[in-house]
């Protein structure tokens, strides 16, 4: 089980934990239980969108080359005559 989804039921065990604490009338626990489950679920995106969007580097682009290029001499044609 990856961890973000591990996150992400603890925090839905969390907000059933502050329905029930507003049920009871424990309205300052039931804020923070969902104020807790909230940043936990924020957690768990973050980490999803971390392990999708990783920057991939943009390749070296090759040296170009300014300088003029020059003709090889050819080797003597023994068949040719001069």
């Amino acid at each position: 089980m990856s961890g973000a989804k591990q996150i992400r039921e603890q925090a839905a065990r969390l907000f059933a934990l502050a329905l029930k604490a507003r049920e009871e009338g424990k309205t300052d626990y039931a804020e923070e239980l969902t104020k807790l489950a909230s940043e936990a679920f924020d957690q768990a995106t973050e980490m999803e969108r971390r392990s999708v969007a990783v920057p991939i580097a943009p390749a070296p682009e090759a040296p170009q080359h300014t300088s003029q290029q020059q003709q090889q001499p050819q080797p003597n044609d023994p068949q040719k005559k001069e």
